[in-house]
């Protein structure tokens, strides 16, 4: 009524009913129906809702609207008039629900006062809260001890403020309750599902159903041009979480191991997702990847993959669950490091390296065998090791490492190196890791043109600049990868839009493992630029643990390197004495602003969130673990504005610019704006 609305082509009006009490709502059995609008007000939009009380009986009459000293003194009434009339009778409804009639009664004794003659069993006292009434409620909800019935009664404490101002809008009240009768459905059906754990269908549902509620927002569908239809979504949504309960409350144990018992509710679930706007579904997704990859086993029998199999076929889901099951058995939780079979080539003529540009810090090289005369093209990453006290704790490292990379469930889209093998360089105390080119590279090992991004980066020739499109799709790609390293390899014959990841010095499980430092590894201080400062700092004489925002900060620095399409410390060149920590600072002070006006600001701030790091989710709800918030909060302000940023731009090249506009505009005082806008 506070945002009435005549139909569809009819302006919106102010009104307010001004005597809400019990005697005027009706029950028909399942629904509450509003009553007698004799002293109701109706008025056009732009017109004031305040309009003369008129006097009425009861106790839940606002303190505006009342006098305890003069009762028969008119006051002004306003639609704030009936919020805290709506607040008393939901107050009298939750000691209903509570505690029965006699609650009711009890409640209505707490709150009596006397101005002699009169006594009154109002929820205020003219000019001051009657404090029996928020005591009495919060002691009631301590008792029932539900989370949302302890909500519910924080509303109706607003509800009742003695200023008209600070009350809410009808509009608030209605969300938060639907959103506490969406949480009381809630709260029913979880402890439904938890008795049906034992099945891996009840646990895949579950997690669907909690993907949903920590993306639902109340608040969303009140945003939508009319009331009326936001109400039927939530009433549908309502609805909806009743059959569920119903259905929860149905399963037959004994059929709970079938696939076909869920149906209905995995329907239902859709249905819920379904009425999700779209960034909340995106949300949705993101969260049930986080719950099901979290409940993902060690164990070959594991039948809630299998399950989730079933449920989600050939889904990016379902390939997000192989890939940790490949990660899982790379962590030897499967086997011991002695079961795990890695190929260990000896130091002997079988491996001849070929005499050609070094990738960096790698080597190519070539491995024969009897069955092959021209060799197989490998990539060779060399780590020393010192001693061979050493090399026993770097095998097992790398065993179960080389586990991983060469899984034939490995997705593609993370775009690594397969393994092939390691060889023992005994003389020289080192490894080498041997990536295989065989299928990166089909043509003959000559026309192989492998560079590693700071070698394309560091390259001032202007006409081989790549256009935004494959900036965009390099950016694209780096997202993918959360490795400790800093150097990507690519294909010049194809484009540096699809890179490789290689390298793998600083990579290890997340628990403590062995680890060289991240300088020890590389043995080249130049790179220092490409850690956050905090892991390049001591504490107490030692380096500090490593953190997934260290892998984001590294990521910060090489998308702003593809889009000035230069290296960091060209681009920073004036700031090179700086120490790490200021350099840091000076990166986020002085280059954010620049990309905004160069690639836009949705770019812009997926560098800053890598840089500054990267903020908790909104959707995520309180207990869920921080590294699942961290994922979630990654995919949701990295990784999605990025796969925008690509899906707009045409796949085919743009044409190319003549080399003299492009080496004129490389002249221009604002290099990094005008080569990307080429």
């Amino acid at each position: 009524m506070h945002e009435f609305v005549f139909g569809s082509d009819h302006q919106a009006h102010k009104g307010h009913h001004d005597d809400l009490r019990p005697d005027n709502v009706l029950f028909d059995g399942s629904r509450l129906i509003l009553a007698d609008f004799g002293l109701s007000s109706l008025k056009a939009s732009p017109e004031n809702s305040k309009t003369t009380f008129k006097g009425r009986q009861g106790f839940y009459q606002p303190p505006e609207c009342v006098d305890l000293g003069h009762p028969y003194k008119e006051h002004g009434a306003t639609r704030a008039s009936d919020i805290f009339a709506f607040g008393c009778m939901i107050a009298d409804i939750v000691v209903h629900l509570a505690k029965g009639p006699a609650g009711v009664k009890e409640f209505e004794a707490a709150r009596t006062f006397h101005r002699q003659p009169i006594t009154f069993h109002l929820f205020h006292k003219g000019n001051r809260a009657n404090d029996a009434v928020a005591a009495y409620l919060e002691k009631t909800a301590t008792e029932f001890g539900s989370p949302v019935f302890g909500e519910i009664v924080q509303l109706v404490v607003t509800m009742l403020n003695l200023d008209p101002k600070k009350r809410p809008l009808a509009r608030l009240v209605t969300t938060k309750l639907y959103d506490f009768t969406i949480a009381a459905f809630v709260e029913q059906c979880t402890p439904l599902f938890v008795t049906l754990k034992s099945s891996p269908h009840a646990v895949i549902e579950h997690a669907c159903f909690l993907s949903w509620r920590r993306s639902f927002d109340a608040s969303y569908y009140f945003t939508l041009p009319r009331p009326t239809t936001a109400t039927a979504m939530l009433e549908s949504i309502i609805d909806t979480l009743r059959q569920i309960k119903q259905a929860l409350d149905d399963v037959d144990l004994a059929l709970a191991g079938d696939c076909r018992t869920f149906l209905d509710i995995r329907r239902m679930n859709t249905e819920l997702i379904n009425l999700l706007p779209e960034p909340r579904r995106a949300a949705a997704e993101s969260q049930l990847s986080t719950i099901l990859l979290k409940m993902i086993s060690s164990s070959p029998n594991d039948i809630v993959y299998d399950s989730l199999r079933i449920a989600f076929g050939d889904s990016h889901i379902a390939r997000l669950a192989a890939a940790k099951r490949q990660v899982l058995k790379a962590e030897g939780e499967w086997a011991s490091v002695a079961e795990i079979r890695c190929r260990l080539l000896p130091n002997s003529s079988g491996l001849r390296l070929r005499d050609r540009e070094n990738v960096g810090p790698f080597r190519l090289a070539r491995v024969f065998d009897e069955s092959n005369d021209v060799g197989r093209l490998v990539l060779e990453e060399v780590m020393k090791y010192q001693d061979r006290y050493r090399l026993k704790r770097l095998l097992p490292r790398l065993s179960k490492l080389a586990e991983l990379l060469a899984g034939p469930n490995l997705p593609p889209e993370l775009r690594v190196l397969l393994f092939y093998g390691l060889h023992d360089h005994v003389k020289t105390l080192s490894v080498g890791v041997l990536y295989d080119l065989g299928e990166v590279h089909q043509g003959v090992p000559s026309s192989l043109e492998l560079k590693s991004l700071h070698q394309l980066l560091a390259n001032r020739d202007k006409t081989h600049l790549p256009n935004l499109e494959k900036r965009y799709s390099s950016q694209a790609a780096l997202q993918r990868h959360s490795q400790r390293s800093t150097t990507w390899s690519g294909t010049t014959k194809t484009s540096p839009a699809t890179p490789y990841l290689i390298d793998f010095h600083h990579s290890r499980q997340t628990r403590d493992d062995f680890s060289e430092g991240p300088l020890a590894a590389s043995q080249d201080r130049s790179r220092e630029r490409y850690h956050h400062p905090d892991y390049l700092s001591k504490e107490n004489g030692q380096f500090r643990g490593f953190r997934p925002e260290f892998d984001y900060y590294s990521l910060g620095i090489l998308l702003l390197e593809v889009a000035c399409w230069n290296t960091i410390d060209a681009i920073m060149s004036s700031h090179a004495k700086e120490d790490n920590r200021t350099f840091a600072r000076s990166v986020v002070e002085e280059k954010l602003d620049e990309l905004k006006f160069s690639v836009g600001s949705t770019y812009a701030g997926v560098v800053e969130q890598c840089l500054t790091g990267v903020k908790k989710s909104a959707v995520v709800a309180e207990g869920v673990p921080i590294d699942a918030q961290t994922n979630l909060a990654v995919r949701e302000t990295i990784t999605g504005p990025l796969m925008s940023l690509l899906s707009r731009v045409p796949e085919q090249d743009t044409p190319s610019i003549p080399t003299q506009k492009r080496k004129a505009e490389d002249e221009d005082i604002r290099p990094v704006s005008k080569r990307l806008q080429v």
